[in-house]
């Protein structure tokens, strides 16, 4: 079973970190590729972060409001 890192995006030149503002999915969730993972909150603009692969999400990290820096771990995606 392949094991997936999706890490923080560095979405813009000046961005080093981002709020995480809302899960749209729990640990143990199936989601398609291009699925909503989580919305997050840098330089003042909302930004939805989409699955990259399709699988069971994993090791969510992090809860609304918390900061976490570009490339950190969001989650893990197992592929199925």
């Amino acid at each position: 079973m392949a094991r997936h890192e999706v890490r923080l995006p560095q979405l813009s030149m000046g961005m080093s970190d981002a709020e995480i503002v809302d899960w749209y999915v729990a640990d143990g969730e199936e989601v398609a590729e291009g699925a909503d993972l989580v919305e997050i909150e840098a330089e003042k603009a909302r930004q939805v972060i989409t699955a990259p692969y399709a699988g069971t999400v994993r090791e969510l990290r992090g809860d609304s409001g918390d900061v976490i820096e570009v490339r950190d771990l969001l989650c893990v995606i197992e592929a199925n």
